[in-house]
């Protein structure tokens, strides 16, 4: 699942959020999925030239603002390749929660933890390409693996929906090709949508619960039961009695 399936199966006349929306990105891909009955709102921290007809715009610098718009407002919440430009990242998913409606959907991508094992961009600089999580100096903080981003999630109280890598096989099938293609025509785009296509970037839907309003807490937990099945309490047993005999 990602953010065009929450597109494309948001209700009638449905109300969506681009946070960091300055290209427009979700109501230009609603467009495309025939869904121009949703109505689009958006939050960046510098004002575009000019907005699309209908779209409310707000400018904020989320570093320092909460998100300005009301409580339990949106069906869709999108916040793509946001979270780690924030000092905050787990205020500012909080602040997701509390636009989204409840039983609303949150779409979040950012740089997973594998975006730490490739080089930095070796070419086309004045492209502003990525593959390295460092060559974007506005990146601030740590990447999320998958499962930080469901802990996330599990911490405000939210039922996450599914959370994995961004994976292509295409890529992945066709990267001794394509690497080798992008080095020799100098095409930068190829060389990063090949290479993270095959590493992998993380992303996560949550569905905010239908008897959660507003801004729920922040409740960090660990699981009790993590290890409390019969399996789990006799390795504990083994393990344990082993070290106590030491």
């Amino acid at each position: 699942m990602n953010n065009a399936d929450l597109l494309t199966s948001a209700p009638v006349k449905g109300t969506v959020l681009d946070v960091g929306c300055f290209d427009f990105t979700q109501m230009k891909q609603a467009a495309g999925l025939n869904r121009p009955d949703l109505h689009h709102s958006g939050v960046d921290y510098s004002a575009p030239a000019t907005i699309p007809e209908g779209f409310d715009f707000r400018l904020a610098d989320l570093n320092k603002n909460p998100i300005p718009f009301a409580d339990d407002q949106f069906d869709v919440v999108v916040a793509s390749h946001i979270i780690e430009h924030l000092m905050q990242p787990v205020t500012f998913f909080g602040e997701c929660l509390r636009v989204c409606k409840p039983g609303g959907r949150i779409y979040v991508a950012c740089p997973s933890e594998r975006s730490l094992m490739l080089r930095g961009f070796p070419f086309d600089w004045d492209k502003f390409h990525s593959t390295s999580f460092f060559d974007d100096p506005t990146h601030l903080g740590r990447p999320f693996s998958p499962q930080s981003l469901w802990r996330l999630a599990r911490y405000y109280s939210c039922q996450p929906v599914e959370a994995g890598y961004q994976t292509s096989w295409t890529c992945r099938l066709l990267l001794p090709i394509l690497i080798p293609l992008a080095i020799i025509l100098r095409k930068g785009w190829i060389y990063e949508y090949a290479l993270t296509g095959a590493v992998g970037w993380a992303s996560y839907i949550v569905e905010k619960p239908k008897n959660l309003t507003g801004n729920p807490p922040f409740n960090y937990y660990i699981p009790s039961n993590r290890a409390n099945d019969w399996l789990g309490r006799l390795v504990k047993k083994i393990i344990l009695g082993r070290q106590e005999k030491k």
